[in-house]
């Protein structure tokens, strides 16, 4: 899109006067004040300059109104100066830009009649290198450096029969010293500016007039094709490089372009882009061509707010969630009609595509909404979800834009993104969830077990979602989400869930799922050796999280937070016909154990190993667990009565809150914390239910944020 009226320090234009070689500006030059994320493009032939944001196709102009400027070409940008270079049709020579966009003839020699529209400056050395195919041309080199004895002269490296490529603009690797170029016919060419030779290292697969070339940091290089204005990326690193659809840029019949290779395509400091959040195996980041939307103009979003990050999973630097536009009014059933409310802050074109046979990509044949005009405010839609989809968990995309033909990668350039995690149901399938469908509640163990140690509750926290899935009572699946939330503890801990009542051979091992991080593990979380259907989440926890610079332990001292390190996300399906009444109710069985080698109180002597567990007030350890080592310390545990896990005053080592509970902490006893707590065990649960509550605890002897 284009916004004339975007303000940028751009001063009157200063006039130059031409006598003879020389021109006198009425105003100082200065250089540009950084390497600019942001590409250059010349246009038209009373020309015009424009800023682009690669990354989105985002432009705008950047050359005043009373510009007034012929037709440039062979743009560059010079890293040693910070100024930008064209040869100018006008004068016959090569001009100056400053970073108030006013021109500047340069005095120069060896000029040829008829000028250049390629050319780039080299980042090894303060040189201009120009080029142009034919007998009477070349590649020329022409030095910018004011010290050396051949300053502003040009000189060829080559005649342009020697070196004859149908190229339109070429651009400077940042480390490698050569320059690139795509052809006509798609072939993209390294060339050596040094001896003037070139060598054919792929067809990219695109075809054109290629007019304007960037490279950026990574050595990905960008062409723009000039009739229908599309920007295209090659990673030139590849042993085989081809050009992917990127974003889609402004058309033009003359086209030159330029940035700082240096440079990353997305800004870190001051981004403007939004990004989605879905894993990133469905092209979610910069790195995979995730899709992602400028937000420079801000007037078509989906919900309330849109914020910009430099990448997708970065921070966008605030607590605000703006992924708050699409709400599932009903579930996602095979072979159903559902329906989904969207948002829009204006009127736009949606497109959106659910992941139905969970292969870990947004198929042609998963698009669910294609350019589908909304209006401003709620628009309820209705969609078909496919009977071949599969069970389970999954991913959503939904991108508003005023472009039509996105597809669920690449770059807008206004709009939003906003992907969401989703469950895809069995038909006829009724769900139930804990602590509710979207809420979380909170795990808390004190390892000391079986002494009371300093009772802080923050050994192992861990919040966490249950969900079962039933049709006809039959137990189909479980869900288990989960977050690692605090490790204050100096011992190694595994943490696990048992389900109570399911036999390790009623799961469908072919069809379970578990995902740390967002990615699938090779090794199976179903406990081997047991007849009770365990699942290791993992087998040690201080593999998955760590403490941060200056800090003991992960998440539980004042100062020393940190983003959460471990999320986990488990899915067992049943074989067929599990009554779901012979399976424990929530929340299941959470519990955790010692690491493998690795030693524990003076109490067990030697390393307990597997054989230790911590599980929730009165719910039986596993098959696995040691029996003598119930009466050790401090514990109380009957287990004629069926009563675990206590001391002699009911406190258990373990507490399981159906909220998202603010952990006490380091070394901060729970009741000092949340005072309440004990009068709550001490009545077996019948007063002072909301002990847990925030409003309840003593701020300054909880774990903040």
């Amino acid at each position: 899109m284009l916004n004339s009226n975007k303000k940028f320090a751009i001063s009157t234009l200063t006039l130059c006067v031409a006598i003879g070689a020389q021109c006198y500006a009425k105003a100082n030059a200065q250089p540009f004040t950084e390497c600019p994320t942001e590409a250059f493009l010349i246009q038209d032939k009373i020309a015009n300059l424009y800023g682009v944001k690669l990354a989105t196709g985002f432009y705008e102009k950047l050359s005043p109104n009373d510009w007034g400027q012929q037709k440039m070409n062979a743009l560059a940008f010079n890293f040693h100066d910070q100024y930008l270079y064209a040869y100018n049709y006008y004068y016959n020579s090569v001009v100056r830009i400053d970073s108030n966009y006013q021109v500047t003839p340069m005095t120069m020699t060896g000029m040829p009649n008829r000028g250049f529209y390629i050319g780039d400056i080299s980042l090894e050395e303060n040189t201009y290198y120009l080029y142009r195919p034919g007998s009477n041309y070349g590649l020329y080199r022409m030095s910018l450096d004011a010290a050396d004895s051949n300053y502003m002269q040009l000189e060829r490296v080559v005649n342009g029969s020697t070196l004859n490529l149908a190229i339109y603009d070429m651009a400077f690797h940042p480390t490698n010293g050569s320059a690139y170029a795509v052809d006509r016919w798609g072939n993209l060419w390294q060339i050596d500016v040094e001896n003037g030779t070139s060598e054919k290292l792929s067809n990219v697969g695109q075809s054109g007039t290629f007019g304007a070339v960037y490279f950026d940091v990574t050595g990905n290089l960008y062409i723009s094709r000039n009739n229908d204005g599309k920007i295209f990326r090659i990673n030139t690193n590849w042993d085989y490089p081809v050009a992917e659809f990127f974003a889609q840029g402004p058309a033009s019949s003359n086209n030159d372009g330029a940035r700082c290779a240096l440079a990353p395509i997305v800004s870190v400091e001051a981004s403007t882009t939004d990004f989605g959040r879905a894993p990133d195996y469905y092209g979610t980041s910069i790195n995979n061509n995730g899709a992602r939307h400028e937000i420079e103009a801000g007037e078509l979003y989906l919900g309330d707010t849109v914020l910009a990050e430099p990448n997708a999973y970065a921070s966008n630097g605030t607590d605000i969630d703006d992924n708050d536009g699409v709400a599932f009014v009903t579930g996602i059933e095979a072979g159903k009609t559902a329906i989904v409310s969207v948002d829009a802050s204006s009127s736009g074109l949606l497109s959106a595509w659910i992941d139905f046979d969970k292969n870990g990509a947004f198929d042609d044949d998963e698009q669910i909404f294609t350019d589908l005009a909304v209006n401003a405010g709620t628009n309820n839609l209705a969609y078909d979800v496919p009977t071949w989809s599969v069970a389970g968990s999954s991913w959503a995309r939904f991108r508003i834009s005023s472009q039509t033909g996105l597809s669920p990668i690449g770059g807008a350039a206004d709009g939003e993104v906003e992907d969401y995690a989703i469950n895809i149901a069995e038909q006829n399938v009724i769900a139930t969830h804990y602590p509710s469908e979207n809420g979380w509640a909170t795990l808390a163990f004190e390892d000391n077990w079986p002494l009371m140690g300093d009772y802080d509750m923050n050994d192992v926290v861990v919040q966490y979602n249950l969900a079962s899935y039933a049709v006809d009572n039959n137990l189909m699946r479980v869900k288990i989400s989960g977050k690692v939330m605090a490790t204050g503890a100096s011992y190694h801990n595994g943490f696990a869930f048992r389900l109570p009542g399911l036999l390790r051979s009623e799961v469908d091992t072919s069809r379970l799922s578990y995902k740390i991080n967002g990615v699938a593990q090779q090794t199976s979380p179903l406990e081997e050796g047991r007849n009770e259907a365990i699942f290791i989440i993992a087998d040690d926890l201080a593999n998955y999280v760590t403490a941060g610079e200056n800090c003991k332990y992960y998440r539980t001292e004042p100062g020393c937070g940190s983003n959460i390190q471990m999320t986990f996300e488990l899915e067992v399906p049943m074989q067929a016909n599990k009554d779901k009444a012979e399976v424990a109710a929530f929340p299941y069985d959470p519990f955790i154990f010692a690491a493998q080698g690795f030693q524990r109180s003076y109490i067990f002597g030697e390393a307990p190993n597997r054989r230790f567990e911590v599980h929730l007030k009165n719910q039986a350890p596993t098959e696995a667990f040691q029996a003598n080592f119930f009466g050790r310390g401090d514990d109380a545990s009957d287990a004629d009565n069926q009563q675990y896990f206590i001391n002699a005053n009911g406190m258990p080592w373990a507490i399981n809150v159906p909220y998202e509970w603010e952990h006490p902490i380091e070394y901060m006893d729970i009741k000092f914390a949340y005072p309440d707590f004990h009068g709550f065990v001490s009545s077996s649960g019948q007063s002072n239910l909301d002990w847990y509550k925030a409003e309840k605890a003593t701020t300054k002897n909880v774990f903040k944020e």
